[in-house]
């Protein structure tokens, strides 16, 4: 769809529908609205949304082993060794991804909606299990060798106990390091990576600890996991990773912000959402976009 300004825009709410299949962007007249990255600033920072591509609450049964993503258009993801549900740990909901350190990781095929591309933002709660000084690879979609012109993207607990996230434009990759270091016995912390207007952000506990230049994250092949670097699993994630969200074509933070402090739903926050926007509505040639809570749903239209 076309990119109109924010301001351009005003409420018509003549228009309301029951939005039980609106949150997956399908409304009433069965027609399909993309996300219309340009009114990302109207959405709530703790709404599932349309930007929202994967999402993984990591919640179920003690020693489970499945993994539903609750985005719009889930992913099925796969448990490798003993990845498994552990409510002896979480963050929100009682329980979170266990990961022993021994080949243990979940694993969804590439798709096409997880190019990051030039917008995009990751975040997750993490608790780290392992010795002092290892590497421990939290999440990617990297080769096997971590060769930036096969690789997209890798965040890891480097040797010196930092955060080290790792993005490829496809020749190199630029590195974000954070100022915080992590050993056994820290409670949960919140980590988000955020790319937008030509600078990549880190983000621990709502605080930046680091930024550099980079335009656009390559579009790699390979596996997306998280407990591992994608197809390197040479030295998968020892802990636990809870509420795991990725979102592309919106940057839900670009300065110091305070952590979520729920998991992620639907209507669960006071914010009108943004769901998706076409640019023609009805027979005419009035752009729309449509948002709502959990009760209705309203169309804005163009001045």
């Amino acid at each position: 769809p076309q990119t109109i300004p924010f301001a351009a825009w005003e409420p018509d709410r003549s228009d309301r529908f029951n939005p039980t299949a609106e949150a997956k962007g399908v409304y009433s007249s069965g027609e399909q609205y993309a996300p219309f990255p340009d009114l990302q600033q109207y959405g709530g920072d703790s709404e599932v949304d349309a930007f929202t591509i994967v999402l993984l609450h990591m919640d179920g049964t003690d020693a489970a082993t499945t993994f539903p993503d609750d985005s719009a258009a889930p992913h099925t993801f796969t448990a490798a060794g003993n990845a498994q549900v552990d409510t002896a740990q979480s963050k929100f909901g009682g329980a979170s991804l266990l990961c022993d350190g021994t080949g243990d990781w979940i694993t969804t095929p590439d798709a096409a909606n997880l190019s990051l591309g030039s917008l995009f933002t990751i975040d997750l709660w993490f608790k780290i299990n392992a010795a002092t000084g290892t590497r421990e690879a939290m999440a990617g979609q990297a080769d096997s060798t971590l060769d930036p012109t096969l690789s997209a993207w890798y965040i890891e607990r480097h040797t010196d106990d930092t955060i080290r996230v790792h993005l490829s434009n496809g020749t190199a990759f630029v590195t974000l390091v954070s100022t915080t270091t992590f050993v056994t016995g820290a409670d949960f912390a919140h980590l988000a990576v955020v790319l937008s207007g030509g600078t990549a952000r880190l983000f621990i506990n709502g605080t930046q600890e680091d930024s550099d230049a980079f335009t656009t994250v390559f579009n790699s092949a390979e596996d997306f996991r998280i407990g591992a670097a994608g197809e390197d699993t040479t030295t998968p994630w020892t802990g636990w990773i809870d509420e795991f969200r990725l979102s592309v074509g919106v940057a839900r933070w670009t300065a110091a912000f305070t952590p979520p402090t729920s998991a992620y739903s639907f209507g669960a926050g006071a914010e009108d959402v943004v769901l998706g926007a076409r640019t023609v509505y009805d027979d005419d040639t009035t752009p729309a976009i449509f948002f709502g809570d959990d009760d209705r749903l309203y169309r804005m239209v163009s001045r």
